[in-house]
């Protein structure tokens, strides 16, 4: 009697291999093995990714009529490392996490050469994606990729426990049918001891996709381990974003010159970005020296990847800071604030600039004065947001309420910098620990150099 297969269709990507198993099961059942109720077969055509030691990774069909994936995995290869995945994958961080692809079952018994481990099924690579996409394309849906990627270390990275990855690479990144990106490939990840801030191991990961501190050149010990922390996830993550932000390059130059720049800290292809944010973001995240590195929860909060809303509420937050009123000459943070000497007046039209900074006080006009500091700029952006509302409705109103418009996009537009200017000097201090500011820059603390360039 023909075997019953249900399906639940849900792939774009493979759908032609599902009807092609289904037809292929009917007429071959003795082909098809069955793994905890989910029915695969080892030909070739059912095969849609391979990795390194002979693993294999095929399409299979839950007897309840859900897709999956079926990874084949020698056991004399990847019998620790298959087991390893499993408990990784497990862990509730990992198993909880959107970003993270999730498992099901591993099969170590009913194959004498061979083991099995089903996996939730994805349509395809980050690095697949990345070849066939226009860079028009990418770049628009750059911020949405990072953050996904970014999110999934935030959850293995959270606890006094974190799950530090060790792999990542375009490869590993997966695409779901719900368009979600995913971590995948856990066999050489390390869950740290407890309130460990580093893992002290043999190097592990994929040539050019390795963290500058994993190289034996430093961090290295007598017996050839060296030390993986949390942040060494987060520089090849920045590899991965310069990846995605220019259609497939490397941010340390063509593979004959990438170690050596990596390791000298030479950025080469660094001006490729032409998005200041998104530059300043990779720049962040691929910084030599680990310490300085921002956290994933860091990095989600950077400008480049906050909606447009939260970036002029930072702007606004900012320009309320009582150092910031009282024009504070010997506030670091206000000094480097003011490091930029162009006048931001003078790219504001002279009519809304003095509409803006006038106010109806006991029904007549009282018009206040702002001078051409960086300082002076963030407390009228706040001031005029924190009362445009506020302002006589008259009919017809002048041209420059309509010049403006929106506050926000208004000044946004005007300076479209100034956010993760902003947002680059006040990440070093004690700043972004207030309460007011803490939701702009997430944990951790970092006293870096900063480097001042223009806002516009």
């Amino acid at each position: 009697r023909p075997q019953s297969w249900k399906w639940q269709e849900s792939s774009k990507v493979h759908r032609q291999k599902f009807i092609q198993l289904i037809e292929y099961g009917r007429e071959h059942p003795e082909d098809i093995k069955e793994i905890n109720g989910v029915r695969v077969c080892f030909e070739k055509k059912f095969c849609i990714g391979s990795g390194s030691d002979g693993t294999r990774v095929y399409v299979g069909l839950g007897n309840d009529g859900v897709e999956r994936a079926v990874k084949r995995m020698r056991k004399d290869a990847c019998a620790w490392s298959a087991e390893h995945e499993k408990q990784v994958l497990s862990k509730h961080k990992a198993s909880e996490s959107t970003y993270v692809v999730n498992y099901w079952f591993l099969d170590e018994k009913s194959d004498k050469e061979d083991l099995f481990l089903i996996l939730d099924l994805c349509e395809e690579t980050l690095k697949d994606f990345v070849h066939r996409s226009s860079l028009q394309d990418l770049v628009a849906i750059a911020p949405d990729i990072i953050k996904h990627v970014l999110q999934g270390l935030a959850d293995l990275h959270r606890g006094s426990m974190p799950i530090l990855h060790r792999d990542l690479k375009p490869s590993n990144i997966l695409r779901n049918v719900q368009g979600n990106w995913l971590l995948a490939d856990f066999g050489n990840s390390r869950i740290s001891k407890r309130d460990a801030s580093t893992v002290l191991t043999y190097q592990k990961g994929t040539k050019d996709w390795i963290a500058v501190e994993t190289y034996p050149k430093e961090g290295i010990s007598d017996d050839g381990k060296v030390l993986y922390r949390k942040e060494s996830d987060i520089q090849v993550a920045g590899m991965v974003a310069f990846y995605i932000m220019t259609n497939g390059e490397h941010p340390f130059g063509a593979e004959a010159d990438r170690l050596r720049n990596l390791l000298d800290d030479n950025a080469v292809n660094l001006d490729m970005v032409d998005d200041s944010s998104a530059k300043d973001l990779i720049s962040w995240m691929l910084r030599h020296d680990s310490k300085a590195r921002p956290s994933a929860e860091e990095a989600l909060k950077h400008p480049y990847l906050q909606p447009q809303e939260q970036q002029f509420q930072m702007l606004c937050k900012i320009g309320n800071q009582p150092e910031v009123k009282k024009l504070d000459s010997n506030c670091d943070v206000v000094h480097k604030l003011n490091n930029n000497r162009k006048n931001w007046k003078t790219l504001m039209r002279a009519d809304v600039l003095k509409y803006l900074c006038t106010d109806i006080v006991n029904g007549k006009p009282r018009t206040y004065s702002y001078n051409s500091s960086w300082t002076e700029c963030l407390r009228l952006i706040r001031n005029v947001n924190e009362h445009w509302h506020d302002r006589p409705r008259w009919k017809p109103q002048p041209e420059a309420f309509y010049i403006v418009g929106d506050p926000q996009e208004y000044f946004l537009n005007l300076f479209p910098n100034l956010p993760v200017e902003v947002h680059r000097i006040v990440r070093t201090c004690d700043w972004r620990e207030r309460n007011e500011l803490r939701k702009f820059f997430g944990k951790g603390m970092f006293f870096i150099l900063v480097k001042q360039c223009a806002w516009r």
